[in-house]
């Protein structure tokens, strides 16, 4: 999951109507939402590497239940990193647009997710090109080229990794919050924005709006809310309409996370408690609110920013080129050693994307953005 530098106020500015506010001094790291985030990377990753419950799993060749049985009850809600993927974003996202025009956050959101992301575009093809799986199908040309669009949804083509379907939540959620960036951010203007949003998802639901489907899912919506409700309450403070929004936004997510697990339950075979699974986001929502209320300040290891900013790469990367390790590994060396190696050396690639990959092909856009900015809008060709 793509996330910004997680940098706060220091104190809260509170702006007008316009959006307009003095240029602000370098802010200090948020590093618990470091944390966070690692933590969320990583359960997704032990979900899928040991946490799925299949009768014969395609990479390791049996079931992860019987391979990995101390770990499994455990791994097996690694998934639920994703919502707290989701609280993080609404709050981080909110937080970096604050100061910025729609031109400055569109760019900025565009250099942080997409030199990675078409980066692992190209491993993926070589990993299902380069290292067939027998019993899996290759995408198809057309739809390795549509991948690197980041719209595989509305585009009706197939993902070439399967965490990549968040990514177009994100989108979405960008998207929609383009809407109040337009005129500017303020505490009013910020909260009304919720309230609606938070509506339009649980109304839709009575009605068969496929546009408002896309833009408004109770379960993502209420989680990109809450996590925007807890960065207001960060910068100005919590009040009752404060928490009011967030408590209401936690019933939203109950409601269809709840259903969503009955349903994995019944109709999918998962070995999970709906009311687990609730209990373990609910805990997400209050380390991030503990975040909101400065309880955690005090966190800051300098480390937890370099670990953080590998839980793209690492999220992009791990599925398809870590079951391909699995695959290659797992008659050699073992169950627990493969999955340690492949950790490893997934974390290694990361950093190494991180390094060489990410940081230079954004500062060279950045570059060259700039310097089309500076140079003007090109002027027409005479006739």
């Amino acid at each position: 999951m793509s996330q910004t530098d997680i940098k706060v106020p220091a104190q809260p500015d509170v702006q007008d109507g316009s959006g307009s506010a003095p240029p602000r001094a370098p802010l200090p790291r948020l590093y618990a939402l470091d944390a966070l985030r690692v933590i969320a990377a990583l359960s997704v990753l032990v979900f899928h590497f040991t946490g799925v419950d299949a009768a014969t799993d395609a990479n390791w060749g049996v079931n992860p239940k019987a391979l990995f049985p101390s770990i499994f009850p455990y791994t097996s809600y690694g998934s639920y990193g994703v919502q707290l993927f989701f609280i993080i974003s609404g709050f981080v996202i909110c937080l970096s647009a604050w100061d910025r025009t729609p031109g400055q956050f569109v760019r900025a959101r565009f250099l942080r997710l997409f030199p990675a992301y078409w980066f692992s575009v190209l491993v993926a093809v070589v990993v299902w090109r380069a290292l067939p799986d027998g019993e899996r199908r290759a995408p198809s040309v057309s739809d390795s080229l549509t991948n690197l669009t980041m719209f595989q949804v509305p585009l009706s083509a197939r993902h070439l990794v399967g965490a990549y379907w968040t990514l177009w939540v994100e989108l979405t959620f960008y998207l929609i919050f383009l809407v109040v960036l337009w005129k500017g951010l303020d505490y009013t203007r910020v909260s009304v924005f919720c309230w609606l949003w938070l509506l339009a998802s649980i109304l839709v639901q009575q009605d068969d709006v496929p546009l408002l489907g896309i833009f408004a899912q109770p379960l993502n919506t209420a989680l990109f809310v809450s996590g925007i409700a807890m960065y207001l309450m960060y910068r100005f403070g919590p009040d009752l309409k404060l928490w009011g929004l967030l408590g209401a936004s936690w019933l939203v997510m109950q409601s269809d996370l709840v259903q969503h697990a009955d349903h994995l339950r019944h109709d999918k075979g998962m070995d999970r408690n709906p009311y687990v699974a609730l209990a373990l986001v609910t805990v997400f929502y209050l380390l991030v609110l503990a975040v909101a209320l400065h309880k955690l300040d005090r966190i800051g290891w300098k480390w937890l920013a370099s670990a953080g900013a590998l839980v793209y790469p690492l999220y992009l990367l791990h599925e398809e080129l870590g079951w391909a390790m699995i695959r290659t590994l797992y008659g050699r060396t073992g169950a627990w050693a493969t999955l340690a190696l492949t950790t490893l050396m997934l974390l290694v690639l990361s950093w190494l994307v991180h390094r060489f990959v990410e940081k230079p092909s954004q500062r060279w856009l950045r570059a060259r953005l700039a310097e089309e900015s500076r140079r003007g809008t090109p002027q027409d060709l005479p006739g």
